[in-house]
């Protein structure tokens, strides 16, 4: 190519339209809560980044689209693929992003994608669509004029225990997920932090075996009762129970705590979860807490 050709063909490069970025929710259950506008997207789509290529493959098939080029954009590779997915959307083309289930960016990857193509003008639109949030608020039976979501807790100690405080002080509803493996540690750690809360613990929402429990903090820690299987969205009032609205949560003594760390015991929680759960009921600290679980533990042993 002659060289007085490249200025303009560099001009042309740099003035060309990106392409936009389209959010696409698809199904957390029921295969027939996905829109028709996701459906026409999906169909058009050259290239679709997502959470499990093997998932979306599937999914495709089963509303009978080709499997276009697909992928993989999860929470452990998201910022290593941005680059690639960048230059892609230089090329006019639109990039399509979907999750395993529910909305991509909400508790599941996209957030930061969305924030660097803002900062870069790219275009992102998002498809209204299947999430847990709304249904389970919705038939929680609990105020929806505000509400905070907080998504899956943190896992590091200091962070989950601030975010346990933000949510014990919050005086509206409270959306959170969990998965099944930690759910009993969960709800065990907003009973210690937040009291005898009303709650509606919604599981495997659009599926065949849905699932709302509507009962207290107290009640499902004393008497449980929950089929472990799929993800969990709880729904937490944020109201205290009819007159108790005065009265400040006391710290246990010695023998409460030591009844609270058997019922734990119980119900086959580990070393480590019940320690974390007496400082917060208890504000011993982190050692005190594991030496008097210990000592409990050995006591039981005899």
């Amino acid at each position: 190519m002659p060289d007085f050709y490249l200025p303009a063909l560099s001009f042309f490069l740099f003035i060309m339209p990106s392409g936009n970025i389209y959010l696409i929710p698809v199904p957390i259950g029921n295969l027939g809560d996905i829109t028709l506008r996701a459906l026409e997207l999906l169909k058009k789509a050259e290239l679709i980044a997502c959470e499990d290529t093997r998932v979306t493959a599937f999914l495709l098939q089963q509303y009978k689209i080709p499997v276009p080029k697909l992928i993989s954009f999860h929470k452990f590779n998201e910022k290593q693929r941005e680059e690639y997915l960048f230059k892609y959307l230089q090329t006019g083309k639109d990039l399509m992003i979907v999750s395993d289930a529910g909305s991509p960016a909400i508790s599941d990857p996209a957030e930061h994608i969305v924030k660097e193509a803002i900062a870069k003008g790219i275009k992102v639109f998002a498809l209204p669509g299947a999430s847990a949030i709304l249904p389970a608020l919705s038939v929680s039976g609990f105020s929806t004029r505000q509400f905070q979501f907080v998504g899956f807790l943190p896992q590091q100690p200091k962070s989950r225990r601030e975010t346990l405080e933000q949510i014990a002080e919050y005086p509206y509803t409270t959306v959170i997920y969990e998965a099944p493996h930690r759910i009993w540690k969960l709800l065990n750690e907003l009973y210690a932090v937040c009291g005898n809360r009303k709650i509606c613990i919604c599981r495997e929402i659009s599926k065949l075996h849905e699932e709302h429990i509507y009962t207290t903090l107290e009640e499902i820690n004393k008497n449980p009762s929950l089929t472990i299987k799929g993800e969990f969205c709880l729904v937490l009032d944020g109201q205290k129970l009819k007159g108790e609205e005065e009265k400040e949560q006391e710290e246990l003594d010695e023998d409460d705590l030591i009844d609270y760390i058997n019922s734990a015991l119980d119900l086959g929680l580990k070393t480590k979860e019940i320690r974390d759960m007496v400082c917060l009921k208890s504000f011993l600290s982190l050692n005190d807490a594991y030496q008097l679980v210990i000592r409990v533990k050995k006591e039981r042993e005899k």
